[in-house]
């Protein structure tokens, strides 16, 4: 059952499929449909690879301002949920995990 007062940094991510290749530091999927092929580069492949349904939100923000060091956190956290919005909206992940039904409990960010 969702929880009403789950804040949006404490959802965990969680890529809908594994296979996409990792070379030349870029990240190569196709949609989870199959109808189209994204490429992901530097902090899109950074952020790729924490989506594995264990890390929130919150935590996902964390490692990327501490990889950057000199960035606003708060504009970190709003390019994270940018990223994981687009994302969802090519059916490559699912916003908020729950690997105890596996399915998902909200794709609203």
């Amino acid at each position: 059952m969702l929880d009403k007062s789950m804040r949006v940094e404490e959802y965990t991510p969680c890529r809908i499929h594994e296979h996409y290749s990792d070379e030349n530091d870029e990240i190569e999927f196709i949609s989870f449909k199959g109808d189209a092929r994204f490429k992901l580069k530097g902090l899109g492949r950074f952020i790729w690879l924490l989506l594995d349904g264990k890390n929130t939100i919150q935590a996902i923000a964390d490692q990327l301002h501490a990889k950057l060091s000199t960035s606003d956190e708060v504009a970190i956290k709003s390019e994270v949920i940018v990223m994981l919005k687009m994302l969802a909206k090519r059916n490559a992940i699912v916003i908020n995990w729950n690997p105890l039904y596996k399915s998902f409990l909200s794709q609203e960010v």
